[in-house]
C-alpha cells in the first residue's frame, strides 16, 4: 500500500512539474492566462469569411473567458497600431469574452464604429453610431460582416439580455449562417440559422461584402421553436458595453502579432 501510496504521489508530482513547465513557454504562457485558443477566426486574409482556421481573422472564444477580469481586445494584431482610437480597448468592461464582445471587437477594428449598448439585444433599439444602420428581418437582406441580433428568449438566448453574432454567410433571405462567442457548446461557435430568431441586423456603410446566388437553407437552421438545447448562448447576467471602468489598467504586448487579449497585469500608468 505504502509503495502504491508513493507511486501516485510522484505521478501527481511529475504532472504538475510538466504543467508549470509549459506554462514557463512563450507559446503557452498567454494561453494559460485566459484559458484555451480561440474557437475559430472571420473575416482573415485567406479565405474571408469561408475559412475559420484563418488566424489573420478576428479570433471568437468560446473557452475560458475569464470573467470578472478587465477584457482589453485586439483583432489579433497589436492594438497600438491597429486601434482606430489610438489605444488599448476594452471592448466588454469586466464582463469577459461575453457575446456582446466578438461583434463590438470585430465593429472596432473593421469598421472603426463603437458600438455602445447596455445589453445585446438592445443593439435593435438603441442608437447607432453614425454609418450605421439597423433593418428588421424581411425588410433588408444582409450580408457577410452584417451583425445578426437574436430578440430576447429567442431561439435559446437569454429573455432579458438577447444575443449578438456576426453574419458569415447568407443562404437566402430567410437563412443565414453566424459566427458568435460564449456559446455553451464549441460546436455552435458557426451555426446556421432563420432569420425568424432575430429583433435586427447591423450593417455598416463601409461593409462592401456581397451574397453569393441563394441556396436552400440548411435542415440544421435553428428556428424559433427548433435549436440545440445544449448549444443554445450562455446567459451570464448580461455585459454592459457602455465605456470603460475607472479602474482600468495598461496593457502591453511586444508581440505584433500577439492574438492574446488578456495582458492586462500592469497597473494604470499616470
Amino acid at each position: 500500500m505504502a509503495l502504491s501510496l508513493a507511486h501516485r504521489f510522484f505521478q501527481r508530482l511529475a504532472r504538475i512539474v510538466a504543467l508549470l513547465s509549459l506554462a514557463a513557454l512563450p507559446q503557452f504562457a498567454s494561453a494559460f492566462a485566459c484559458g484555451a485558443p480561440p474557437s475559430a477566426y472571420i473575416d482573415g486574409q485567406r479565405g474571408g469569411f469561408t475559412d475559420f482556421t484563418d488566424s489573420t481573422g478576428f479570433p471568437i472564444f468560446n473557452k475560458e473567458h475569464c470573467y470578472g477580469n478587465p477584457i482589453f481586445s485586439t483583432n489579433g494584431h497589436d492594438t497600438y497600431t491597429s486601434n482606430p482610437f489610438n489605444n488599448r480597448t476594452m471592448t466588454n468592461s469586466g464582463f469577459g469574452y461575453q457575446c456582446t464582445e466578438f461583434p463590438q471587437r470585430y465593429y472596432i477594428f473593421r469598421f472603426h464604429k463603437r458600438l455602445v449598448v447596455p445589453s445585446a439585444a438592445d443593439l435593435c433599439t438603441f442608437n447607432l453610431p453614425q454609418g450605421v444602420s439597423r433593418f428588421k428581418p424581411g425588410q433588408g437582406t444582409p450580408v457577410p460582416g452584417d451583425i445578426f441580433v437574436f430578440g430576447r428568449g429567442m431561439c435559446g438566448a437569454s429573455p432579458e439580455h438577447g444575443h449578438v453574432s456576426i453574419v458569415t454567410k447568407v443562404y437566402n433571405p430567410g437563412s443565414i449562417q453566424i459566427a458568435q462567442q460564449n456559446m455553451r457548446s464549441e460546436r455552435s461557435t458557426i451555426a446556421n440559422v432563420k432569420t425568424s430568431c432575430g429583433c435586427g441586423f447591423l450593417h455598416a456603410e463601409d461593409n462592401l461584402a456581397a451574397n453569393m446566388p441563394w441556396t436552400d437553407t440548411p435542415s440544421d437552421a435553428w428556428d424559433p421553436d427548433n435549436f440545440p438545447w445544449d448549444d443554445r448562448p450562455m446567459d451570464t447576467n448580461g455585459g454592459s458595453l457602455i465605456g470603460d471602468p475607472a479602474d482600468m489598467c495598461t496593457c502591453r504586448s511586444d508581440d505584433p502579432t500577439q492574438i492574446w487579449p488578456l495582458c492586462c497585469k500592469f497597473p494604470k500608468e499616470k
